[in-house]
């Protein structure tokens, strides 16, 4: 723990250890990760590559259990309420999806504990959206008057990519536009989606202002008036 821990995290690890059984597996993948259900942690380190930052990556996504937020179980379970949502999003977007709900809130506690910002993600300098992808997306998102299934799942990953992106050194203007001009429906919704969240508090929530939830059934019920007005093959 000596390689993992020091004054910037050890608080964090000390009340994770606390609430929790926690076990280690050295990563097959040599990336970082975690599993948490119910009272029992699981961290995936790499043992040839003891790294603070990314340790206290993982930390930061137990965090938000510790606070009672569940974002990406619930947008599982909100998306496959409906038949024709879950036929859309695959399971790698929903997992996707929930990652970039969860860097939103993790990055701005990870830099107040004194952390490197180009340590949060493995791709932290990479730019989320190319070109040549937005290119793919308009040519494939819709043949005649009905929208391709996978370009939504791809449409969406990218869009959620470049709202949650946490390096602002990267100007999205000029695609954000674009994908607004595919779909600007679905764009709001996703775009609203985000923002609200970025609402919501984590520390001294009132529950009433601060419900995740209300985050969900908003985005559902912007996506059923998505699928309502729009033929998806």
């Amino acid at each position: 723990m000596k390689e993992l821990l020091d004054y910037r995290n050890e608080n964090l690890w000390t009340e994770i250890s606390n609430n929790y059984n926690v076990s280690f597996e050295n990563s097959l993948s040599k990336e970082y990760g975690c599993f948490a259900q119910n009272n029992n942690v699981t961290f995936y380190i790499d043992k040839n590559n003891l790294c603070k930052s990314s340790f206290t990556h993982e930390m930061l996504h137990v965090y938000l259990r510790l606070k009672d937020c569940f974002i990406s179980g619930g947008l599982n379970n909100t998306i496959n309420q409906n038949s024709i949502l879950s036929s859309i999003f695959s399971q790698a977007l929903l997992e996707h999806m929930g990652n970039c709900l969860d860097h939103i809130k993790m990055f701005p506690v990870y830099i107040n504990l004194g952390f490197e910002k180009e340590k949060f993600l493995l791709d932290f300098n990479e730019n989320k959206c190319t070109q040549e992808e937005l290119s793919i997306l308009k040519n494939n998102y819709k043949i005649h008057s009905l929208i391709n299934k996978k370009a939504v799942d791809f449409y969406i990953g990218k869009l959620f990519a470049i709202l949650a992106d946490p390096n602002t050194e990267f100007d999205y203007t000029q695609e954000l536009n674009e994908f607004k001009q595919i779909d600007p429906i679905l764009f709001e919704a996703n775009n609203k989606m985000i923002q609200s969240w970025k609402e919501i508090k984590l520390e001294n929530r009132k529950i009433w202002d601060d419900d995740y939830h209300t985050v969900l059934f908003e985005y559902y019920q912007d996506l059923e008036k998505w699928i309502s007005i729009n033929n998806i093959n």
